[in-house]
């Protein structure tokens, strides 16, 4: 038996253990309640958890899966968003070139963040991620005014799709079904990603990075690939929010959207598949609720936020695992 067949038997996951089997679940549990959440909250909303949710999701690659701390992720998103409304606001493309732009720019974000950092450890990485999201910030704000408006945002027009199928995303229940099917399909291609032999590397190099290299593994080509993924999706992300507001803003790549996903992702559990997914639902709910009580949102939403990881220190989807994981072990043994 090689290096790398052993190493992949001892430091990754079973593809099968209770843990998989019951985060695969959950997965198609969160998938059927997200047929009917339009009907339970408001469409805006329901539509923007599902956007944020393959973010977080997104971001989730590098933190949870690979151990790499990223506080510029809002440059991946923010790029797709640009990326997705500038090839149909200047160059009149449907929805389906949209989100395909929306893709390549993410991924172009992460290739430049991946070569700048890819050695990078710890803080290194992280800053050196938020520098470049803020550079793209500052880039969009004033000396790209010309194409992207600034602070006015770069609005666009009533969208549509006509293939496979005539959809108008005018029509919020609509624009939110089209936006939970690429979720969807976005959701179950991370799965599969993090169930291969590739994701079981991940999981590796977050655990004992030394060990991984001493069998063999390229180590610098694994993270590389990790945050091109991370790039890719969280630019399909972009793409759909642009689509979901109507405009690609300026916001969407300032620092801050970086703070909140790290926020998100915390609240769900960062060790686990479907932790972002629930820790963004219960975030933006809270969020979109007492905001409409008091102007002193983010004061309230932070104190329940502690309280949650008080609660919950390994995140609410996380805690949860975990407890069903103890309870398993005395009769394991």
């Amino acid at each position: 038996m090689s290096a790398k067949q052993k190493t992949q038997e001892t430091t990754s996951y079973k593809p099968y253990s209770w843990q998989a089997i019951l985060e695969f679940r959950a997965m198609w549990v969160v998938l059927a309640l997200g047929l009917v959440l339009p009907f339970v909250i408001s469409k805006p909303l329901a539509t923007e958890i599902m956007v944020y949710a393959l973010f977080a999701l997104a971001f989730n690659l590098l933190l949870g899966h690979t151990g790499i701390i990223s506080f510029g992720h809002a440059g991946y998103l923010g790029a797709g968003a640009y990326a997705g409304a500038m090839v149909v606001y200047y160059g009149g493309v449907g929805v389906w070139v949209s989100l395909l732009a929306a893709m390549a720019g993410g991924t172009l974000v992460a290739v430049l963040i991946g070569l700048l950092a890819v050695k990078r450890k710890g803080a290194y990485f992280a800053m050196i991620s938020l520098a470049i999201a803020q550079m793209l910030y500052f880039l969009a704000l004033s000396p790209f005014k010309r194409w992207t408006d600034g602070e006015d945002s770069l609005k666009l027009p009533p969208l549509s799709v006509d293939f496979p199928f005539h959809i108008d995303l005018s029509d919020q229940l609509s624009l939110y079904y089209f936006v939970f099917v690429i979720v969807a399909l976005a959701v179950l291609a991370q799965w599969r990603i993090l169930s291969s032999p590739f994701g079981h590397a991940l999981k590796g190099i977050r655990e004992n990075e030394d060990r991984i290299r001493a069998c063999g593994f390229d180590i610098t080509r694994i993270k590389f690939l990790s945050i091109i993924y991370s790039g890719l999706f969280s630019g399909l992300a972009g793409g759909l929010l642009a689509i979901y507001l109507g405009a690609a803003s300026i916001t969407i790549l300032f620092w801050m959207t970086s703070g909140i996903v790290v926020m998100q992702t915390v609240l769900g559990g960062t060790h686990t598949f479907m932790g972002p997914f629930i820790g963004t639902a219960v975030f933006l709910y809270l969020r979109n609720n007492i905001s409409n009580y008091t102007d002193r949102w983010e004061m309230w939403v932070g104190a329940m936020f502690m309280a949650l990881i008080l609660l919950f220190p390994e995140g609410i989807w996380g805690t949860i695992v975990q407890k069903i994981g103890e309870r398993r072990r005395p009769s394991a043994s």
